[in-house]
């Protein structure tokens, strides 16, 4: 659900590991990124609406190399937005991790946030040992999010028809990937 990738500054935010902390502040901005863009999510609004905020608090707190999360904090502590990392468990796959759940607070779009997300999200994940490529599934034809990610290195390796299906109506999701600098078989 990025959608500032033409944005020409950048909004000044602390960009931030999540703590479990956060989790009340996350809910809220997912629950209406749900309700805004349901085709950017495999989750839909009436589950997610029900969820405690504990639940996010789980994630926030695992350590070592797996997943993560990173926020957008205003100077007022306010958080803005947010992206989402993890990592595959099996054990050939763990050089893949994927990048979910970007979502920024409407009245924060166009201001260069998700650019700021990613670009750390990208900077973190290339200091986890064994991890060589980022992957991801954008909702095709949200044409903003698929140039902010084609300007962060990601490409196109495939596209999964009605990847999500909205009363009748199907989402296609382009599949995007970005080699790190740990695999430059790919670069």
């Amino acid at each position: 659900m990025p959608s500032d990738a033409d944005a020409p500054t950048h909004a000044p935010v602390r960009i931030a590991l999540l703590q479990s902390a956060d989790a009340p502040a996350y809910k809220v901005l997912r629950d209406a990124s749900l309700l805004r863009t349901p085709e950017a999510f495999s989750t839909d609004y009436a589950t997610a609406v029900t969820r405690p905020p504990a639940i996010y608090s789980a994630r926030f707190s695992r350590p070592g190399d797996g997943p993560f999360y990173l926020g957008a904090f205003t100077e007022q502590g306010r958080l803005v937005g947010s992206i989402g990392f993890d990592r595959e468990e099996a054990r050939f796959k763990r050089h893949i991790g994927h990048i979910n759940a970007v979502m920024i607070d409407v009245n924060f779009e166009h201001q260069g946030i998700a650019r700021q997300l990613l670009e750390a999200c990208i900077a973190h994940a290339e200091q986890i040992a064994g991890l060589e490529i980022l992957q991801l599934g954008v909702t095709a034809s949200s044409e903003r999010a698929v140039r902010l990610y084609q300007r962060a290195g990601f490409r196109s390796y495939g596209r999964l028809p009605r990847a999500v299906v909205i009363d009748g109506i199907g989402h296609d999701h382009l599949l995007m990937l970005r080699p790190l600098a740990a695999c430059p078989a790919l670069n």
